[in-house]
């Protein structure tokens, strides 16, 4: 009856663990997004380095995990999210080469929901908060 007790016990442990564990195997949702949008130009590490678009690009895309120590070793949430959101087409970032990633995510949300409702506008900003979340934990 002892060793039942602590075969229960222990499967139990187990059943309560693999939900954490499976979780913390989920890539989140940032990763995703930038692994979707931005690796193609920055590399899947973030680095700009083996990016596959790299060979049709006129310079080398920056290092994504240096933001911070660029920065005088501060993350700059704000500064980051403007960048790539670009609200006003102010082409923040300084070239046209990066594409402005508020205006696209808008377009995603205008085609699934129709018009861009500013109820929908909370969406785009998710999304590029998720990319600015993920960058920052990226951070060298």
């Amino acid at each position: 009856m002892r060793r039942l007790k602590k075969f229960i016990l222990f499967a139990a442990a187990i059943m309560l663990a693999l939900p954490v564990l499976a979780i913390a195997e989920m890539d989140s949702i940032g990763k995703l997004e930038f692994q979707k949008n931005c690796a193609a130009c920055h590399g899947m590490d973030g680095t700009g380095q083996n990016a596959p678009f790299m060979d049709f690009m006129k310079k080398s895309p920056p290092d994504l995990t240096m933001i911070a120590q660029r920065n005088g070793g501060t993350y700059p949430y704000k500064q980051v999210f403007t960048l790539i959101q670009d609200p006003a087409g102010n082409r923040a970032h300084g070239s046209a080469d990066m594409p402005v990633w508020g205006d696209r995510y808008g377009m995603e949300v205008n085609e699934k929901y129709g018009s861009l409702d500013p109820r929908y506008a909370k969406e785009v900003e998710a999304r590029i908060l998720e990319l600015v979340f993920y960058l920052a934990s990226i951070q060298k």
